[in-house]
């Protein structure tokens, strides 16, 4: 029953930062983190330590997308696989809509969920191809 009701929270977690992030609203997307944070996206390794690195870095990547025409993500679908009562994978496939003409891009990544006795928080995001999702 507990494991159901985890992965119901970790679900709902990245529903409500899917909304967050669609909104820019990143100071309260902050509550859906454990500090310090990591990218692992390709090559790439990025780690916000603070709350403003985190703002920064994600109002930076936000602003990017929307200068591209970015108009809103979705997420599509969320796999959350438990390891153990307090750390979790779920992977993620997330549609990211454009204005225009611009196709709908699709991404995948996990994130590594993790829950410190006051709820479940995002500790990292790798990046990769949606095959390679946990089942």
């Amino acid at each position: 029953m507990a494991e159901n009701q985890s992965v119901t929270e970790i679900s709902s977690l990245l529903h409500h930062y899917i909304d967050l992030f669609n909104a820019a609203d990143f100071e309260t997307a902050l509550a859906s983190y454990h500090l310090p944070f990591s990218w692992l996206v390709g090559p790439i390794v990025a780690t916000a330590f603070t709350p403003d690195d985190f703002i920064t870095r994600m109002t930076a990547m936000r602003s990017g997308l929307a200068e591209q025409g970015f108009e809103r993500s979705e997420l599509v679908s969320c796999t959350v696989r438990m390891l153990g009562p307090d750390a979790a994978l779920a992977g993620v496939e997330v549609v990211r809509h454009f204005a225009g003409d611009r196709a709908a891009e699709v991404t995948g990544g996990t994130y590594i969920a993790h829950n410190d006795g006051a709820g479940w928080r995002l500790t990292s995001i790798i990046g990769h191809p949606i095959a390679d999702i946990v089942s």
